[in-house]
C-alpha cells in the first residue's frame, strides 16, 4: 500500500478527530495530518480513538493545506456539493488509481470541516475530487463516516493491487505540479487562451485533465517548457502590438 495519510482541514469536533484516528488504525493507513484544527487534545478525542492513541500522539499539526500536500504525488479532496465544473469520482474509482501507485508513493486524502467542507481554493490543490454516493433523503455523512468509507476502499484496492501485481504508476509531486500549473496558466493568459477575468474557473478543467492522467516528472518539465514558450510568444505579440 502507498503511504496514505488522512488530512483534516479545520476539523471542529475533537470526537471526530479521535474517531478518524481509529479508522486510520483499522485500515492500516500511515497517519493523520490536522490543518488549523480545533482544541482536539481532549478526553473525548482519546476515548473515540480506542486502541489508536498512537495515531493521535503522532498526528502532525499544520497551518495550511499546501504544507500538508506539498510532497505528495496524489491528492484527493472529498467534496459533497454538486454542480461543479469538474466531475468527481467515487471512492472506489479513486482507490483503483491509488492502488496502482508505487508502495513508496505519498498520498493525501483531504477532508474539510464538518460544517462547510473544503473551499474551492483548497480543492484546487487536489488532483482528484471524490464524492461518496448516498441516498438523496440524507446525503450528508459524518466526517468520521466519510473517512471510514474512503479509507476502507483504499485498503481493499491496495490489497487487490498487490495480489494482481498491478502496474506501478509514476507521478510528480504536488508542489512541482503547482509550479507547472502556474506557468502554464500564465502562458495561456499571455496568448489570450484564458479570459483575464476569473481565469481559474476555466483553468480548473486543465487541472482536472492533468490530475486524471497523472503527470510524470518528465512530463511536468515538458509542461514547464510549453508554459514558458507561450508566455514568451504572448509577451512578444503584446510588445509588437504596442510598438
Amino acid at each position: 500500500m502507498p503511504h496514505v495519510r488522512i488530512v483534516l482541514v479545520r476539523p471542529e469536533r475533537s470526537a471526530n478527530i479521535g474517531a478518524v484516528a481509529r479508522v486510520i488504525a483499522n485500515t492500516g493507513l500511515e497517519g493523520l495530518d490536522l490543518v488549523d484544527p480545533c482544541d482536539w487534545r481532549t478526553v473525548e478525542a482519546w476515548r473515540t480513538a480506542w486502541r489508536a492513541e498512537d495515531i493521535l500522539e503522532n498526528a502532525r499539526v499544520l497551518k495550511t493545506l499546501p504544507e500538508a500536500v506539498g510532497d505528495a504525488i496524489y491528492v484527493a479532496g472529498l467534496v459533497g456539493r454538486k454542480g461543479m465544473r469538474v466531475e468527481s469520482l467515487t471512492p472506489r474509482q479513486m482507490s483503483k488509481e491509488v492502488g496502482g501507485l508505487s508502495p513508496e508513493a505519498s498520498v493525501r486524502l483531504v477532508f474539510g470541516c464538518e460544517s462547510q467542507g473544503l473551499t474551492e481554493e483548497e480543492l484546487l490543490l487536489c488532483q482528484r475530487r471524490v464524492t461518496i454516493p448516498s441516498h438523496p433523503a440524507q446525503p450528508s455523512l459524518n466526517l468520521a463516516q466519510a473517512v471510514m468509507v474512503t479509507a476502507y476502499e483504499v485498503f481493499l484496492a491496495s490489497n487487490l493491487s498487490i495480489e494482481n501485481e498491478t502496474t506501478v504508476l509514476e507521478r510528480a509531486p504536488v508542489k512541482t505540479l503547482e509550479r507547472a500549473y502556474a506557468l502554464l496558466r500564465e502562458g495561456m493568459l499571455a496568448i489570450g487562451f484564458l479570459p483575464e477575468e476569473n481565469p481559474e474557473a476555466r483553468f480548473v478543467e486543465w487541472r482536472n485533465l492533468f490530475g486524471r492522467i497523472g503527470l510524470t516528472s518528465r512530463e511536468v518539465k515538458l509542461l514547464l517548457a510549453l508554459g514558458r514558450r507561450m508566455r514568451g510568444v504572448g509577451h512578444f505579440a503584446q510588445r509588437f502590438k504596442n510598438s
